[in-house]
């Protein structure tokens, strides 16, 4: 959430040149006016492969018609795999697919989307150049087409020389704007870390009587690390909206 770089720790791996394990882990994920997400991710290998399968489950709460009294709820659920390998000592890959399946009321809707990632790293510096959101919409919920939010981008990440940390910068180009996400993770003792992060998408909310100001969109949390176990906690300032809270 720090980062909004669902990649993060795929590139951080590379560029900490951390091997790659079987791993489970859960997040839940709370926003302002009752939406919230939960995530079930396991990563397993496969000869040389790193195979991602994760599970997000999106609930936008409850809504009910003030003229009619009518409620229901909407919710996603979004199922994807994430293949990557090295090509060589210098350059690695990645490629994502994933399934959506959204409701709303009585109403579905089923999608496929995919992405592709190239990376280069050595030992201090990792490009990353990817396509996202590329796919099709097999049950939309009316007659009306509605694009992919697709993007293309880039990220850099660096491990400054005389800081124990990670820096990164990820620039996303969507249809109609751009988002701009910095972040930086700083390394304490052998088992901990801090995250600060800024996002430019913050800033472009729109709710009832929004304000910005210097903190909006800025974003803070905590890692730690106990035997085989790691526990990740981080909030973001989203202005009057509220604030996003992760664990």
């Amino acid at each position: 959430m720090v980062s909004t770089d669902e990649d993060y720790n795929l590139s951080k791996k590379l560029l900490l040149q951390i091997p790659h394990t079987r791993t489970f882990s859960s997040n839940y994920i709370i926003f302002p006016n009752n939406i919230d997400i939960g995530s079930f991710n396991y990563i397993h290998l496969f000869h040389k492969h790193q195979i991602l399968s994760k599970l997000n489950i999106i609930n936008y709460g409850n809504f009910e018609d003030s003229e009619s009294g009518y409620s229901f709820s909407a919710k996603d659920y979004i199922f994807k795999n994430r293949f990557s390998s090295n090509i060589n000592s210098k350059l690695y890959s990645s490629f994502d697919i994933k399934y959506i399946h959204s409701y709303i009321d009585n109403y579905s809707s089923d999608a496929v989307a995919f992405k592709f990632s190239l990376y280069y790293y050595n030992t201090r510096f990792l490009l990353q150049s990817f396509i996202d959101n590329y796919g099709i919409t097999f049950s939309p919920y009316t007659n009306f087409y509605e694009h992919f939010p697709s993007s293309y981008g880039f990220k850099i990440m660096v491990l400054p020389k005389y800081i124990n940390s990670v820096l990164s910068l990820k620039y996303n180009s969507f249809r109609d704007y751009q988002v701009l996400n910095i972040s930086g993770e700083l390394f304490l003792f052998s088992n901990s870390s801090i995250y600060v992060g800024f996002s430019s998408l913050s800033q472009k909310l729109y709710y009832g009587d929004f304000y910005t100001d210097f903190f909006t969109g800025f974003s803070i949390g905590f890692s730690t690390t106990y035997k085989k176990y790691l526990m990740n906690i981080a909030f973001k300032n989203l202005g009057s909206i509220g604030l996003i809270s992760s664990l």
